[in-house]
């Protein structure tokens, strides 16, 4: 496939619902990658553009952006063992006091991140080990997290707080 081609394929995967309040400046709006790190690169300017559209303020941006690279690289690497012919579908709400929901589906096998246990943090560099600390940061910049298992696999839901 050319990097026209490319460019165009994740451009048809970058979908807007029929559900948006332009009054309001609500709606719901959704993103589908394939399980795949290279799709990762699609977040940035999809979460930008839902910023532009919905007010979104710079630090839930920013927390948005941090907290999808992080579920989305896990559903990657572990829960899709790094198939790359698996997708995961991200949804965006909107609501009209502002706030947003993202909501992530996939199709791998069962698993709770928010049951998995809280790495502790270490105070020296030297004890410091990689991976484990996802959970904290999800908790960190979201103000609401809901785990479901789905017929198909697994829904995360992440709440950020309206612009302040």
């Amino acid at each position: 496939m050319s990097d026209l081609q490319e460019t165009a394929a994740r451009q048809d995967r970058l979908t807007t619902s029929m559900n948006v309040d332009r009054a309001n400046r609500t709606g719901e709006e959704q993103l589908t990658l394939r399980s795949q790190i290279s799709d990762l690169a699609m977040v940035p300017p999809w979460v930008e553009h839902l910023a532009s559209h919905y007010g979104i303020s710079e630090e839930t941006q920013y927390a948005m952006n941090l907290c999808l690279e992080e579920v989305l690289s896990n559903i990657i690497r572990h829960g899709y063992s790094n198939n790359p012919d698996c997708r995961i579908i991200v949804r965006y709400q909107s609501s009209q006091d502002k706030s947003s929901l993202l909501v992530v589906d996939d199709e791998a096998p069962l698993f709770n991140p928010l049951a998995a246990d809280e790495m502790p943090v270490e105070d020296t560099l030297s004890g410091t080990r990689i991976g484990g600390l996802g959970i904290r940061l999800l908790r960190s910049f979201a103000t609401r997290l809901e785990y479901e298992p789905t017929p198909a696999g697994n829904r995360l839901s992440m709440g950020f707080p309206a612009a302040r």
